[in-house]
């Protein structure tokens, strides 16, 4: 696995902001407010701040301190996000299934696919909501391609975890690397 950045040692944040979209498969809506470290045409890398979201404490109890990268690389049918805890140390990576990921210069919206893993920093790999998969499945709730999406990331998720990590780690470490140069 390639070296993480450490998250102790960045240039301060920037200024510009992005939202975060998250489209629930019966059309729930969350948005989360990120700072803007990088947005290509190839990636968009975003930091949530635990302290800097207000509803943040009063939906997650214990977030004081920690801070997540998102990750999304349109056209890809899952995002990231590697989380830290509040000394800076890296507790895990979160994987989404995700479909129609979209950015128009201030909002990375996208529509989850129920199906996440959640990837040690030694590879161990946990899949969940498989049941909500199957369920949505029975009732007819994704398409033909949302479930091959989901299959196939599955599989990515279980057989690929290190290139999983190594890309994650690679687009938060060209995001410091542009903040840091200035641009």
């Amino acid at each position: 696995m390639s070296e993480s950045v450490d998250c102790l040692d960045l240039p301060p944040a920037p200024t510009e902001t992005i939202t975060e979209r998250k489209v629930a498969l019966d059309g729930r809506i969350l948005e989360f407010p990120l700072e803007r470290w990088l947005t290509t045409s190839e990636v968009i890398v975003g930091r949530w701040v635990a302290d800097k979201d207000p509803r943040a404490i009063a939906r997650y109890p214990r977030a004081g301190g920690f801070t997540s990268w998102g990750i999304w690389w349109p056209g890809k049918p899952y995002s990231a996000y590697r989380l830290h805890r509040p000394d800076g140390s890296l507790r895990i990576y979160r994987l989404d299934t995700v479909d129609h990921v979209a950015f128009d210069g201030q909002t990375i919206e996208f529509h989850d696919l129920l199906l996440d893993a959640l990837i040690r920093p030694d590879g161990d790999v946990t899949i969940e909501d498989e049941d909500e998969v199957e369920e949505a499945t029975a009732e007819h709730k994704l398409s033909l391609e949302q479930r091959w999406r989901i299959d196939w990331t599955r599989e990515l998720y279980r057989n690929r975890s290190e290139l999983l990590m190594q890309r994650i780690d690679a687009a938060v470490e060209q995001a410091v690397r542009t903040v840091r140069n200035g641009g």
